[in-house]
């Protein structure tokens, strides 16, 4: 139990970490939409697909790996709080349409990412 609380805080960390370097480089590339958030949130979104697609088609992988993938590394790339953040920041500036893109494009975007990451899997295990 120790054993993994340590892991999964090291992964989220490193996750955390990736998620800033990544808000550094893209964040001021765009003057309404904060492209890192998005970025780490889409690729998040992949990577889960990823993740859940190598759990379900080789079995075999230890439980204990999951936890350190999905909630320490993905749980700390990931941002909801930053999400939400952003699109407040947007209604706030009255930036109505511009709100409810960002919104379409962080959770159907990342929907997309995790079937594409799950079918990724796929084509991989044929």
């Amino acid at each position: 139990m120790l054993k993994n609380l340590l892991y999964i805080g090291l992964a989220a960390a490193i996750g955390a970490w990736t998620r800033w370097g990544i808000g550094i480089l893209l964040n001021t590339m765009h003057p309404i939409f904060p492209l890192g958030t998005l970025t780490v949130n889409l690729i998040g979104g992949y990577l889960m697909g990823i993740s859940m697609g190598a759990f379900e088609l080789f079995g075999k992988l230890s439980p204990d790996l999951k936890l350190i993938i999905n909630i320490g590394f993905l749980g700390g790339l990931t941002t909801f709080s930053a999400f939400t953040a952003e699109v407040f920041q947007l209604l706030q500036k009255n930036e109505f349409v511009a709100s409810l893109i960002l919104v379409a494009f962080h959770v159907f975007g990342s929907l997309l990412m995790a079937y594409l990451g799950w079918l990724t899997l796929s084509f991989i295990k044929q």
